[in-house]
């Protein structure tokens, strides 16, 4: 699937205040067409513009002009930890927090819960910077990246290149570059305003050592050494520190030799086999070339930032920021959207390894997410705070979010999917139900009983009235109301599936307790919250959680519920964009198939893939076109949109929530052809589907275990051919798989 297109770029910018990065629509149009490949124009003077590498532990950012090349280096496990006093504070609490609420004690609030997060040390923390300067006369000509090998080239003036690349199967990174390269290792100038002592940079004639002390006695070290082939100079690079290896030096030294007597040629195979099983996963072909290569990248994003042996992506990923500032939001684990959207994907396009980063990330956090519990609810139970450190610290910030009392159950969602689309009850009875059913016990603590319903003493919805005493809202918002009401029936339901018999009838017993979801009577759309509407443009989408990513409200309950699921979306597309930020328009379009209008979800897709990206494809959160899809023009970096991206693209093409499958659900009219392949479904069902010339033409579906297929009919009046017997009623296709048992439908 993956063939190399050779691009002709033109080099001519269209001169603006944002020249690098708005280019001509010709020379834009030609970066993208390239299916599997990203190619450049040298130079590239801004790293969020740079070809990104990475391994999931380690990333890098290789960019730069003239004779100078910039790699920026990056491990996600390098986090400043210290907050201030006041974090550490027993009167920093939830009794606190409710007092300072009921009394518009902004005092209080700022102390405790907001300014803890501005007002602490901690942060991520950027690795460093390698620079290698070319040779006399050399000059960087072009930046390309292969997607299918992962594999970065920089094509030279004299007619030579140098490659790079982020070893998927060892610690290491490898580059080839030109014979009298000189190399430099240079400390990031944000971690001045850190307060660290001066690094440690031993450089000898073939190899630098750099070791910075941090805080709290962590250590980290990045090693390079090069040596001479035929006609050019091999570079390894390898990163340790003193929390994984007990002489991050020594680690380092072997990681180095160890790639030398392998060379290039051997860790390069096997780590082209690595991305090879990760592309043939699963794939979707788009008919615009421009969604196509965004949804490939987007996939390439999964395997070089995340891997299940690593931490999972905060807001930037593996790629800091190198421009002499911290990165922005401090590069931190938001969990009223970042982490979730960032996650949403990888099940259905079966990307297990990077997706297990997640799921393990958040099983392996337990201890402090307990130790949260206790000290800030007084509960004996966990609770995941709204935003955190790497290693699970409540950073606080916005408390209404912050401190929210369902970001954890959201987290619970990709557990649940996980389960559903992988089909593996192992998964389900030893991570995804002990952990999700103490994390919803702990949240139902939170509640009182009013009048036979339950309701949470606090309740927001994200990010609506930012940080004002507004933003809390009348419990339950509808944000919170949809999480408790899933996480409710997803627990019934895999305690059914474990044989947990009486744990099912007590999750019934509670859904009796959840109080509806509240709608506008005029409109039928979902509000905020009783008494808030959702009446102007918003950037996060939260009231309507039920419809996505949690399915709860969905177009097939009825007349009713489908009234209301096109109302709301049709409303929050319609109050426009002009306060939608990039991520934004990608969950829209996941919105808007489910709704089912497929145009406004293709329409909001190009929107976004044309405006709300740099020349690499990050997403940035404003628009830099300035067309004036947004009011927000900035440009900070986080990746969530992007794979929303990916999320919507899932949704348009294939749709599994409830209890049956739709192929091609949401497929604009003007999409002739399209397919997929392997896509997975809830059920534990693999799928492939062909579109051509508005229909559908063909259905594959695989079993992963015995399960019970329920297809909705995609070949309307035409009939079908089938390869083993169903049975048909009301447009339902039904049949028995047993484990690996595949069929096959085509249209007649």
């Amino acid at each position: 699937m993956f063939k190399h297109l050779t691009i002709a770029l033109s080099l001519s910018l269209h001169i603006t205040s944002h020249a690098e990065e708005i280019v001509t629509s010709k020379e834009r149009q030609n970066d993208l067409l390239g299916k599997d490949s990203l190619t450049l124009p040298a130079p590239i003077k801004k790293w969020d513009n740079a070809i990104p590498l990475g391994n999931g532990m380690t990333g890098g950012l290789l960019w730069g002009e003239g004779r100078e090349l910039r790699l920026s280096l990056d491990r996600g496990d390098l986090w400043d930890e210290r907050g201030n006093a006041n974090v550490y504070d027993s009167k920093r609490n939830y009794k606190t927090l409710l007092k300072s609420i009921e009394n518009k004690d902004r005092a209080t609030w700022n102390k405790y819960f907001d300014a803890t997060y501005n007002g602490s040390k901690w942060t991520k923390i950027p690795g460093g910077r390698l620079v290698m300067t070319l040779p006399e006369g050399t000059t960087a000509k072009t930046f390309h990246l292969d997607f299918s090998t992962a594999t970065a080239e920089v094509k030279l003036t004299d007619g030579k290149s140098a490659h790079a690349f982020f070893s998927a199967t060892k610690p290491v990174t490898l580059l080839r570059v030109p014979k009298g390269t000189e190399f430099k290792f240079v400390r990031p100038a944000s971690i001045d305003k850190l307060g660290y002592p001066a690094p440690s940079i031993v450089k000898k004639n073939n190899s630098i050592i750099y070791t910075q002390k941090t805080a709290e006695e962590l250590e980290f070290t990045f090693g390079v050494r090069w040596q001479p082939m035929e006609d050019h100079l091999l570079v390894a690079i390898a990163t340790a520190t003193n929390e994984n290896a007990k002489s991050p030096r020594n680690h380092v030294d072997k990681i180095i030799a160890d790639s030398f007597s392998s060379g290039w040629k051997n860790l390069h195979t096997s780590h082209k086999s690595w991305w090879n099983n990760l592309y043939n996963a699963s794939s979707v072909t788009i008919p615009r070339p421009r969604l196509q290569h965004h949804y490939n990248l987007v996939k390439y994003y999964y395997g070089s930032g995340s891997r299940a042996h690593a931490s999972p992506m905060p807001l930037q990923g593996v790629w800091t920021a190198d421009a002499g500032g911290l990165p922005p939001w401090k590069g931190d684990y938001h969990n009223d959207l970042n982490t979730q959207m960032t996650y949403v994907a990888w099940q259905a396009a079966g990307l297990v390894d990077p997706g297990m980063s997640y799921i393990n990330y958040y099983v392996d956090r337990m201890p402090q997410f307990r130790k949260y519990g206790k000290d800030f609810f007084d509960l004996d139970t966990a609770m995941v705070p709204g935003v955190m450190t790497h290693k699970g610290q409540a950073m606080g910030g916005w408390g209404q979010y912050a401190m929210s009392l369902t970001a954890g159950l959201w987290n619970g969602h990709a557990f649940y999917q996980h389960w559903k689309t992988s089909g593996d009850d192992q998964f389900l009875a030893d991570t995804a139900y002990p952990w999700f059913e103490e994390i919803t016990s702990s949240t139902l603590q939170l509640t009182d009983e009013k009048n036979g319903k339950l309701y949470l003493k606090t309740s927001s919805s994200p990010e609506w009235h930012d940080q004002r005493w507004e933003a809390y809202l009348e419990p339950n918002s509808n944000f919170d109301q949809a999480l408790l009401t899933w996480s409710l029936q997803a627990l019934e339901e895999m305690a059914h599936a474990l044989g947990k018999s009486n744990d099912a009838k007590k999750w019934a017993a509670y859904q009796k307790k959840m109080p509806p979801l509240q709608f506008d009577p005029k409109t039928k759309a979902l509000l905020v919250s009783k008494g808030t509407p959702f009446k102007n443009s918003h950037r996060h989408f939260s009231h309507a959680m039920a419809i996505h990513p949690l399915a709860t409200l969905n177009i097939d309950q009825g007349e009713k519920e489908r009234e209301a699921v096109r109302a709301t979306v049709r409303q929050l597309i319609d109050e426009g964009s002009g306060a939608w930020v990039g991520y934004s328009f990608t969950w829209a379009a996941s919105l808007a198939a489910r709704a089912g209008f497929p145009d406004d979800a293709a329409r909001l897709l190009t929107d976004f893939e044309r405006a709300f990206v740099t020349r690499n494809g990050f997403h940035v959160n404003g628009d830099q076109t300035k067309s004036g899809l947004s009011g927000f023009t900035y440009r900070p970096f986080t990746l969530e949109g992007n794979f929303l991206l990916m999320d919507a693209i899932h949704e348009m093409y294939l749709q599994s929530w409830g209890d049956k499958i739709r192929i091609f659900p949401s497929v604009p009219d003007t999409w002739d052809d399209a397919s997929f392949t392997n896509l997975r479904a809830e059920g534990g069902f693999k799928v492939s589907a062909v579109r051509k010339n508005k229909q559908t033409q063909k259905v594959t579906i695989t079993s992963q275990k015995k399960s019970t297929l329920r297809l909705q009919n995609p070949f309307g009046s035409k009939g079908f051919k089938s390869n083993i017997p169903t049975k048909i009623d009301n447009e339902i296709i039904a049949v028995v798989l047993q484990p690996d048992q595949s069929i096959t439908l085509i249209s007649n």
